[in-house]
C-alpha cells in the first residue's frame, strides 16, 4: 500500500506541474491584469511557485485521506472520500463558472485547461482512495504483539 501511494503522489507531481505550465500561459490580457488589478494572484505567472501550491494541496488532500482509510471504520473513510470527491466537483463547477462567466474569462484556454486539470487531479486522488484495500494482516504478523509476547518471555523465570 505504502508503494502504490508513493505512485500515486508522483502522478500527482507531474500533474501539479503539467497544471502549472498550463496555468503560466494565460492570456496576455490576464497577465496584464495580474500586474496591475489582481497583484495578490502573481504567484500564478511563476510555473515553480504554482506547481509548488498545488502539489502541497495534493499532499494534504493524500494524508488526510490516507489517515481515515487507514485508522478509521470503512463506512467513516468512505464517507470522509464521497465527501472530498463532492467537494472536487462542487469545486470543479465553481472554477468552471468563474472562468466562463466573470472577469476571469479572459484568462485564456490554457489557464482554464490547468484549472480544470488541478480539480481532475483531485478526483484521481479521491477514487485512488475509494478503491484502494486495506491489508489484513494476521495477528502473529504485528510487531507490537510479537514484542509484547517477547518482553513476557523475557520477565518469566525458567524453572
Amino acid at each position: 500500500m505504502g508503494k502504490n501511494i508513493t505512485i500515486l503522489a508522483l502522478v500527482q507531481l507531474i500533474l501539479s506541474y503539467v497544471s502549472a505550465e498550463l496555468m503560466g500561459r494565460m492570456s496576455f490580457i490576464g497577465r496584464q491584469g495580474i500586474n496591475f488589478v489582481y497583484t495578490q494572484y502573481t504567484v500564478l505567472k511563476t510555473p515553480w511557485k504554482t506547481a509548488l501550491i498545488i502539489f502541497s494541496i495534493q499532499l494534504i488532500l493524500i494524508l488526510i485521506l490516507a489517515m481515515f482509510k487507514f485508522f478509521t471504520a470503512r463506512y467513516i473513510s468512505i464517507t470522509v472520500i464521497v465527501f472530498a470527491l463532492l467537494a472536487g466537483f462542487a469545486g470543479a463547477y465553481y472554477t468552471f463558472l468563474d472562468l466562463t462567466t466573470t472577469s476571469h474569462k479572459t484568462m485564456g484556454t490554457m489557464f482554464r485547461i490547468g484549472s480544470y486539470l488541478f480539480w481532475g487531479s483531485w478526483t484521481i486522488t479521491c477514487l485512488f482512495f475509494m478503491f484502494l484495500r486495506k491489508k489484513k494482516l494476521p495477528l502473529h504478523q504485528l510487531d507490537i504483539v510479537n514484542e509484547e509476547r517477547k518482553e513476557e518471555q523475557e520477565e518469566k523465570p525458567t524453572n
